[in-house]
């Protein structure tokens, strides 16, 4: 589904299963991106958590990682998970 839409230029679309991933040079670039995603997802009849969405963040949680800053760290609570087995 995802074949069909076309990033702009500047802009890089992660997914991977169900979670996606804008990212960008600036905020202004990604809020923009992020909307025209959201507007062809709901052309496409999908809807997204409102739960999940983390909308043109400086810090995100993707795939169980933190990203920020160019950086990517393990989520605490899944370094928490980890030690408990």
């Amino acid at each position: 589904l995802l074949k069909e839409y076309q990033v702009q230029t500047g802009n890089v679309l992660l997914q991977y299963v169900d979670d996606l991933l804008i990212a960008g040079n600036n905020k202004e670039d990604v809020r923009k991106e992020s909307i025209r995603l959201l507007n062809f997802l709901a052309q496409k009849g999908l809807r997204v958590s409102q739960e999940k969405l983390q909308f043109v963040e400086e810090k995100v949680k993707y795939l169980g990682h933190y990203l920020f800053n160019g950086k990517k760290i393990l989520d605490p609570e899944r370094i928490k998970g980890i030690l408990e087995l």
